[in-house]
């Protein structure tokens, strides 16, 4: 009987190595020597590996362009990058498109950017649509935007879908999310609770949301807790 062959566990290839692949035209390497060089701040050589591969139809490549050069001022550049993404089915291109759109106003192109990127299940894309939806007065569509990032763990989505519910008279299901937004961090939705709970009597349940609000890193949440507390001792 032949004794079996030790296979030894394999190695993170080098950034030499990644380069010698790329020469000869490896898109995955030409994708990840464009991170490694990104990541030691040789931008100039990151920005030529990452259009290799984006010329060659890596989607994650062209996402990662188009974040490099929004990030030195090419923002017409850094579009056209996140168009190709989206086009291929990036989620992380679709949102940052989304983002690009809407910081220039065009809230429609926006909305439909952060829908695909939704679609693609992207954390926070729900969230940013929530937001569009709910400023142009789509309730019910917000509503299940703000859901959807809630269930995909989204603070912020909790925390809107508390503030909506809470407009229309559902209480029970505003603390409910709010609690939800309070144990992932989120201060403004540890302030909502308190004054929802202390509303309806639960002084100490309020008390202990607003040093949640107060001890966050929200200089003006953390203000308005401090009040609220001085309210709740002062009996106001």
């Amino acid at each position: 009987m032949s004794a079996g062959r030790e296979r030894q566990d394999a190695r993170a290839p080098t950034e030499d190595e990644h380069r010698d692949v790329d020469e000869h035209g490896h898109v995955d390497s030409a994708s990840t020597l464009g991170v490694l060089l990104a990541d030691r701040g040789d931008l100039d050589g990151a920005e030529e590996a990452f259009r290799r591969a984006d010329a060659e139809g890596d989607a994650t490549s062209a996402s990662n362009l188009g974040v490099l050069l929004a990030e030195r001022g090419d923002m017409a550049g850094a579009e056209e990058a996140f168009r190709r993404a989206d086009e291929r089915g990036h989620a992380g291109a679709a949102f940052n498109l989304g983002v690009l759109l809407a910081e220039r106003g065009d809230m429609g192109a926006a909305a439909q950017a952060f829908q695909r990127a939704d679609e693609r299940g992207h954390s926070a894309a729900p969230f940013n649509l929530g937001v569009l939806l709910a400023e142009r007065g789509d309730v019910a569509a917000a509503e299940a935007a703000y859901r959807r990032a809630d269930e995909r763990g989204d603070a912020a989505g909790a925390s809107n879908l508390g503030v909506l519910l809470a407009e229309r008279g559902d209480t029970a299901g505003a603390e409910a999310a709010y609690r939800r937004a309070d144990r992932r961090g989120h201060v403004t939705a540890s302030f909502n609770l308190g004054v929802l709970l202390a509303e309806r009597g639960d002084i100490a349940g309020a008390e202990a949301a607003f040093w949640r609000a107060r001890e966050g890193a929200q200089p003006d949440v953390a203000e308005r807790a401090t009040a609220a507390l001085g309210e709740l001792r002062s009996g106001g």
